[in-house]
């Protein structure tokens, strides 16, 4: 509805876009939903009656239909992520079914930098205060109001005048009601005493978690109901004003409403006269509709159960002046048609949007819903096809070098690729790397940033790492909706020193550019310049190897498949993964009887402790996400009822990884003996003018005492402290850490890349599983694959039982392997019984994986290009994102030929140098 309103006490202009309604007699809307630039139909966008319950989404071919709307005046409405709202006002007085159709404009900006910072922007934050406050009302009800998505709201503030806009519906939770609003914010002014808003509103009911909480709802609905403009309208067209609490009373003529006394029964019948407001409702134009015209401003008096008034001493009624400047047309659920017409002030005009109910609410009676249709799978026509095509994205990988042994670092270059172009870099933000051994095993995952359409990183190999084909799959959440064919994979063979990999057919690679040199020959630690010709400057990958030590290898190639052609897409893909645009934290919240239950939870963040407030749904759960984090960060949380009393049951989901299956990738390449080990390259570090010192070894005695966890279960049978933990182990499965430690555990490498662990002590429980019991920090997790996302970093020790405790069950019965985070190693003095920190609990989660950059000695003093450490790499330079056409970097002290490789994509060029 559209009302305007206006307070002597806080002014306001208030609009509703009208609707209308709802009732026996009916028509049907129908059409076709488009894209108002290309003609292209539009699937699964959103159309719905303007605040309202009813809606529904248009199907494969941009096809809707809206049925059982009741005769008059509704608004349809229609929104769509990426586009432009849109809406119609439509009139219907006979039955029948009337065709609509919609052309929504696509939203065309650039995605502007988004920028985390530890402290939340001050003025941003009290502007919204403001806005929220202005906007939701602050009744009661309000404070159960929670805007879910406040980070769209941008806010401009000149001169006292606060402005707010809103390029996406606002999602409002309204827990008091029972609704979930978006609200489609179409303008906000608040200036001086003064507030003009003005949008429509989708809701979607919520789903009680008990029956205590379906009352409640329904009563805080009838609260919010009785006492507002609706309430009173349909007072009017049930004639029962009077037995609904409302009285109405006039100024008497010549008298100056300025001049009234807070004492009203001492001035009824002479200042101010009753009003049989009644008697002046006609009838409108249809059956259902009724139209007034106030003869002045009207004073309403309303005895609410719920308020008590303060206006006047001696009448604690509600009070709500209303006028209009013309006849206002409304019809029998009391909805008005023309509500740009009426002016409303006091109390009334202060129920705002948390007080907001769906048009096609009424108490007491019971309103028919639109029960969705299950999915069917029908034949696409080719623009569904082509708009499912364009949302698919792929990574590719480029690697310093074609082959590896051990002890080496394998550097790569991530670039995103999209299969519309016009998506690119609006997708997804988070990339998943993983190092997978010949058995098809985990060892490592990492998670990296995408900026620009780029990311890089780097995998140590150990030294004891076990030759073999290993395999570098990268993937993002959205590409699993396509399935695992779209991920990338690539071979990497970890071959001896003695070893060397060939192509086994060796086509020369087809040549897009050229680089050339300032020389042909160099000597050792000299100047190398490079330049890159034939081509606009891009972002190059850069690879300089020693051919003596890498052979060229041009056909080893990766599993990097091509987008799924539009045709392909018989069926609409099911989308169950979501595009991730940072990382992302979820659970749920039990209480005491461990029932969900809702909360507010309050998470700080790394060394700076930066907060981040969410709260549950009505079936206790939570998520966050968007989360920028690097390396094993420490997380504090607490969670509280809505009371602010603290909850301790806080259970977290865990992340959710594709199956490692067998590599279909063919062998292209044979690997082949040489007549000596090849030198492996040396992790130098010489930093400009660097003096070498004498190495000095300083002893000293402790005097701090180290104060651990206390352990739930009594003295381990086993402890495995960090120090003991080879760093070689970086990245892997911590379970890995106690083999050859722990006397009588197996660990198992299963077909499946599945690890297995079992205690020789242990018996296997009632399911009939020998798995040990995992837990962090006393928390259980789900099985030892879970594991994968604690750092070895951030382990303090690992305690091993091997016999089963009482207090574990079943669940104990072969045993535990309790993983102790440096997290949990808090004084005695901050302890509680667990052990934790009493005010808050920790959670350890993995962000994304630090970059070290390349380390490429500089020899331009005299002094380093001296220095009598001995330069031997395989790798001599490596630039994963080079974005101009020029770079240099120094041999090192290998005499022989290198081979100065550079990537953009697909295109390639190469060159050679020689090293005297």
């Amino acid at each position: 509805m559209n009302l305007l309103f206006r307070s002597n006490l806080f002014k306001l202009c208030y609009f509703f876009l009208l609707s209308s309604n709802l009732f026996a007699q009916t028509f049907s809307i129908k059409g076709v939903v488009r894209d108002a630039k290309t003609s292209e139909i539009v699937p699964f966008a959103n159309v719905f009656v303007a605040n309202t319950t009813k809606g529904t989404s248009s199907n494969e071919k941009g096809e809707y239909t809206l049925s059982k709307i009741p005769f008059g005046t509704v608004i349809v409405s229609v929104s769509m992520v990426g586009y432009a709202p849109a809406r119609q006002t439509i009139r219907i007085e006979t039955e029948g079914t009337k065709e609509v159709d919609f052309t929504i404009n696509p939203i065309e900006q650039e995605l502007s930098e988004v920028k985390v910072s530890a402290n939340r922007d001050k003025t941003w934050e009290k502007q919204f205060q403001r806005f929220s406050k202005s906007i939701l009302g602050d009744s009661p009800l309000s404070k159960l109001c929670n805007i879910k998505n406040n980070y769209l709201i941008d806010f401009e503030d000149t001169k006292g005048t606060l402005k707010a806009t809103a390029k996406q519906p606002i999602e409002i939770e309204n827990l008091a009601l029972g609704y979930r609003m978006f609200f489609t914010l179409t303008n906000f002014i608040l200036a001086n005493e003064e507030i003009q808003y003005q949008g429509y509103a989708r809701f979607e009911e919520l789903k009680p978690v008990s029956e205590k909480e379906a009352s409640k709802w329904k009563q805080n609905r009838l609260m919010a109901f009785e006492g507002s403009d609706r309430h009173l309208f349909w007072a009017l067209a049930q004639r029962k004003l009077k037995t609904e609490g409302y009285e109405a009373f006039v100024d008497a003529a010549g008298f100056n409403p300025a001049n009234r006394t807070a004492n009203f029964y001492g001035q009824l019948g002479k200042s101010i006269l009753a009003y049989p407001l009644d008697s002046i409702v006609r009838k409108g134009k249809i059956a259902t509709e009724y139209r007034i015209r106030f003869p002045k401003r009207i004073e309403l008096h309303f005895a609410s159960p719920y308020y008590n008034g303060q206006f006047y001493r001696d009448d604690t009624r509600m009070i709500s002046w209303i006028e209009s400047l013309k006849d206002l047309d409304f019809n029998d659920r009391g909805i008005i048609q023309n509500p740009k017409d009426l002016v409303i002030s006091g109390f009334m005009s202060s129920k705002r949007l948390a007080e907001m109910l769906p048009l096609d609410y009424l108490p007491n009676e019971n309103v028919e819903r639109e029960i969705p249709k299950e999915k069917i799978n029908v034949s696409l026509d080719s623009t569904t096809q082509r708009s499912i095509w364009r949302l698919q994205e792929r990574v590719q990988l480029i690697s310093n070098k074609a082959y590896y042994h051990p002890n080496e670092n394998l550097w790569f270059a991530g670039r995103m690729h999209y299969a519309d172009a016009t998506m690119s870099d609006s997708i997804s933000k988070v990339v998943y790397v993983e190092w997978i051994s010949p058995q098809n095993e985990l060892i490592a995952r990492q998670k990296h940033h995408v900026d620009s359409l780029q990311f890089k990183g780097m995998i140590a190999l150990p030294n004891d790492l076990a030759l073999g084909n290993y395999r570098i799959r990268a993937y993002t959440q959205w590409m699993r909706n396509f399935g695992d064919s779209c991920f990338y994979e690539q071979i990497i063979p970890i071959i001896s020193p003695r070893q060397y990999v060939v192509s086994a057919q060796n086509f020369p690679p087809k040549t897009y550019f050229k680089i050339t040199t300032d020389k042909k020959a160099y000597q050792k630690r000299e100047k190398i310049n490079v330049k890159i010709e034939g081509i606009e400057s891009k972002n190059f990958c850069i690879s300089v190897t020693d051919t003596m030590a890498v052979r060229s290898c041009n056909t080893l190639v990766s599993s990097n498949s091509s987008f799924l052609p539009a045709t392909s897409f018989k069926t609409i893909p099911e989308f169950k993964f979501l595009a991730e645009t940072g990382l992302k934290l979820s659970g749920k919240v039990l209480d005491k009887n461990n029932k969900p239950t809702l909360a507010n939870i309050i998470f700080y963040f790394g060394q700076n402790q930066y907060p981040l407030t969410t709260q549950t749904d009505a079936e206790g759960h939570f998520s966050v996400s968007g989360i920028q984090l690097s390396d094993t960060t420490d997380i504090s949380y607490q969670a509280t009822d809505l009371k602010g009393k603290l909850l301790e049951k806080v259970l977290f989901d865990v992340e959710d990884f594709p199956t490692i299956k067998p590599s279909n990738i063919k062998l292209n390449f044979i690997v082949k003996d040489l007549p000596s080990a090849v030198l492996i390259e040396n992790n130098i570090d010489i930093p400009k003018d660097a003096i070498a010192l004498e190495e000095v070894s300083v002893t000293t005695k402790r005097t701090e005492k180290q104060f651990v966890s206390k352990p739930l279960y009594g003295n381990p049978d086993f402890t495995v402290f960090s120090k003991e933990i080879s760093p070689a182990l970086s990245g892997m499965n911590p379970v890995l850490a106690l083999q050859g430690k722990v006397p009588g555990l197996q660990v198992v490498l299963a077909a499946d890349g599945i690890i297995r662990v079992r205690m020789r002590a242990g018996q296997n429980s009632i399911e009939g599983d020998s798995a040990p019991l995992y837990l962090i920090d006393g928390f259980p997790v789900e099985n030892v694959n879970s594991l994968m996302n604690v750092s070895m970093d951030n382990i303090d020790r690992i305690e091993v039982l091997k016999t089963a405790r009482a207090m574990f069950g079943s669940r104990g019965a072969n045993g535990v392997i309790a993983i102790y985070t440096k997290s949990s190693v808090v004084k005695p003095s901050e302890r509680n019984n667990n052990g934790l920190k009493s005010s808050t609990k920790m959670l350890s989660i993995v962000g994304y994986k630090s970059y070290k950059p390349f380390f490429s000695p500089n020899y331009s003093s005299a002094q380093a290009k001296e220095s009598n450490k001995f330069d031997i790499r395989t790798t001599i330079f490596w630039l994963p994102n080079l974005t101009s056409n020029t770079f240099s970097f120094y041999a090192a002290d290998n005499a022989g030929v290198y081979r100065i490789l550079a990537k953009n994509g697909e295109e390639i060029a190469e060159t050679y140098v020689e090293i005297r």
